[in-house]
């Protein structure tokens, strides 16, 4: 299996994405706990200017998710500038293991700045576990 990888840093090799081989995202039963969920404001730790249209992506503070949690974006909360795709990491960590959430994908609606602490959006951190079957 194949996962790709896109960072800001890429772009400096004149390189855009990179694939990588990985192992052990086989499907998984999960056991959610959602009386435990946390709703997690995604904020912008850097300023950033987009024009309209445009896609980049930006580090936000950190957002700890414990391993087998599962991320749900919230449509409460968004920032109407800019419009959240994804979150993720530096470095790719599987589903087993703890990560932390240190960069967030934007698409601008219209030409703006992100400034830091601004609100980007918020996320639902559902805590689960491997069932066994």
């Amino acid at each position: 299996m194949y996962v790709i990888s896109c960072s800001r840093n890429l772009t400096s090799m004149g390189v855009s994405h990179i694939r990588t081989a990985v192992a052990g995202l086989e499907e998984s039963v999960l056991s959610l706990d959602w009386s435990n969920s946390k709703l997690m404001p995604v904020i912008a730790s850097e300023k950033v200017a987009f024009a309209a249209g445009e896609t980049k992506i930006i580090e936000i503070r950190p957002i700890r998710i414990p391993a087998y949690s599962m991320v749900v974006q919230s449509f409460f909360g968004v920032n109407g500038a800019v419009h959240l795709l994804c979150l993720g990491a530096s470095q790719f960590k599987p589903f087993s293991e703890d990560r932390i959430a240190e960069i967030a994908q934007l698409q601008s609606r219209m030409k703006c700045s992100v400034l830091p602490w601004d609100l980007l959006g918020q996320v639902i951190v559902v805590p689960g576990k491997r069932k066994q079957e």
